[in-house]
C-alpha cells in the first residue's frame, strides 16, 4: 500500500456553492487532462461532474463559453452529458455525473481484445460514427465558409506536426518514423488540392478515449455512450486553437484513434497480430459509412481531407508522446508503421508491442 498522500482536491468556487448549494460530498478527483480537474461532488442528492479550468489554461486560447455551448449541443442531440449549472468566473462546467463509466482506452481495447479471441466484432464502431454526425449537425447549423487560405493553413499545420515528430523521436521508433517520413508528406501534401469548404466549432479532440460508455438505464444489459470534453485539442497554442475547423478533422481523428485501439489490443496480447489491423479496417469502415449516412448536413464533410488529417493526427500523438507520455510511443509508432509504406531507407526493427502490464494501457 502506497504510503504517498494523495494532493487536495481543487476547492469549489464559492460562486458554484450559492448557485446549486452546500455540497453533500467531499469533492472526489476524477480522471482529468492537462486543461481541467475534475471533481464528483453531490448536490442536492444528486451526483454530477465539477469541471474547473486549470491553472493558467485562459493562455491557452480556449474557449470555455464555446465548450458549454458544444457540450449542451451535444446533450440535446442525445450524445453528451446533461449540462446542469455553468459559471464565467471562474470557469466552471457541471454536467450529470454518469455511474459506471469508463473511457474508450478501457472499453474499446476490451471488446477488440476479445474479438481477437474469437467474439463477434462490436457494432459500436458504426454508432459512434452516427453519433458524431448528430453531433456535427447540431454544432454545423451556423457553419461559415473557410478563408481562401484555410488550405495552406492546414498544410502548415500539419507539416510542423510531422517535423516536430522527426526531430523529437529517437532510437527504433524514430527509424521507423524515416523510414516513412515521404509516405506521411504525401499525404500532407494532399491537403494542398483541398477546397476551403465550411468550418464550425467542432470537437477538436475527438478519439475513443472522449467517448464514455456506462450502462443504460432506459435499456438494461445495453450501454450508453456520451461524448465529452468539448474543449479543443490541448496541445495546440493559442493562435492554433481556434474552434473553427472542418468537420473532418474530429472524423480523421477518430478514425486514427481505432488504430491505436488495434496497437493497445495488440499490446494486451503480447503479440503483434495482423487481425487487430483487419480488426481495424472493418471497424473505419463501418464509423465512416455510418457517419456520412447519418450526417443530415452532407456539405459540412470533405472526404478529401481525412489523408492529411489522418498523417498529421499521427505525427502529433507521437510528438505528444514523446514529450509527454514516452510509454504510449508504442501506439502511433504501431498505426504508422502499418498504414505508411517504408522507403527501407536504413535498417529498422519490425514493430512488436512493449510488455504489457496490467495497470497499463
Amino acid at each position: 500500500m502506497s504510503t504517498t498522500a494523495k494532493p487536495p482536491a481543487p476547492s469549489l468556487p464559492a460562486s458554484l456553492v450559492d448557485l446549486l448549494g452546500e455540497p453533500e460530498s467531499a469533492p472526489e478527483p476524477l480522471g482529468g487532462g492537462i486543461t481541467n480537474h475534475n471533481l464528483r461532488v453531490r448536490f442536492g442528492g444528486r451526483d454530477v461532474v465539477v469541471r474547473l479550468a486549470g491553472k493558467d489554461t485562459n493562455l491557452l486560447g480556449i474557449d470555455r463559453a464555446c465548450e458549454r455551448e458544444a457540450t449542451a449541443a451535444a446533450a440535446a442531440a442525445g450524445v453528451g452529458p446533461a449540462v446542469v449549472a455553468y459559471l464565467d468566473d471562474p470557469p466552471t462546467l457541471v454536467t450529470e455525473f454518469l455511474p459506471g463509466a469508463e473511457d474508450g482506452w478501457t472499453w474499446a481495447v476490451d471488446d477488440v481484445v476479445s474479438a481477437l479471441r474469437g467474439a463477434p466484432d462490436p457494432g459500436w464502431p458504426a454508432l459512434l460514427g452516427a453519433r458524431v454526425a448528430r453531433i456535427h449537425d447540431v454544432l454545423g447549423a451556423d457553419a461559415v465558409p473557410s478563408g481562401p487560405d484555410a488550405p495552406a493553413a492546414r498544410r502548415a499545420r500539419a507539416d510542423a506536426a510531422l517535423a516536430g515528430a522527426v526531430a523529437a523521436t529517437e532510437v527504433s521508433t524514430g527509424v521507423r518514423l524515416r523510414n516513412r517520413r515521404a509516405a506521411l508528406e504525401r499525404g500532407i501534401r494532399s491537403l494542398d488540392d483541398t477546397a476551403p469548404g465550411l468550418e464550425f466549432p467542432i470537437h477538436g479532440d475527438l478519439h475513443v478515449g472522449q467517448v464514455l460508455a456506462s450502462p443504460d438505464d432506459a435499456a438494461p444489459g445495453r450501454r450508453r455512450y456520451t461524448v465529452i470534453d468539448f474543449d479543443g485539442d490541448p496541445q495546440l497554442d493559442a493562435a492554433d486553437r481556434e474552434r473553427a475547423d472542418a468537420a473532418a478533422r474530429d472524423v480523421a481523428h477518430l478514425l486514427v484513434s481505432l488504430d491505436l485501439v488495434a496497437a493497445v489490443a495488440q499490446k494486451r496480447l503480447r503479440r503483434a497480430d495482423p487481425a487487430a489491423w483487419a480488426w481495424a479496417d472493418r471497424a473505419r469502415r463501418g464509423l465512416l459509412d455510418a457517419y456520412r449516412a447519418e450526417l443530415a448536413r452532407s456539405e459540412l464533410f470533405d472526404p478529401a481531407l481525412l489523408p492529411g488529417f489522418e498523417a498529421e493526427q499521427l505525427a502529433a500523438e507521437l510528438h505528444y508522446a514523446d514529450r509527454f507520455l514516452p510509454a504510449w510511443r508504442y501506439a502511433p509508432d504501431a498505426a504508422i508503421t502499418h498504414r505508411y509504406p517504408s522507403t527501407n531507407d536504413h535498417p529498422e526493427d519490425p514493430w512488436t508491442p512493449p510488455p504489457f502490464e496490467p495497470t497499463s494501457a
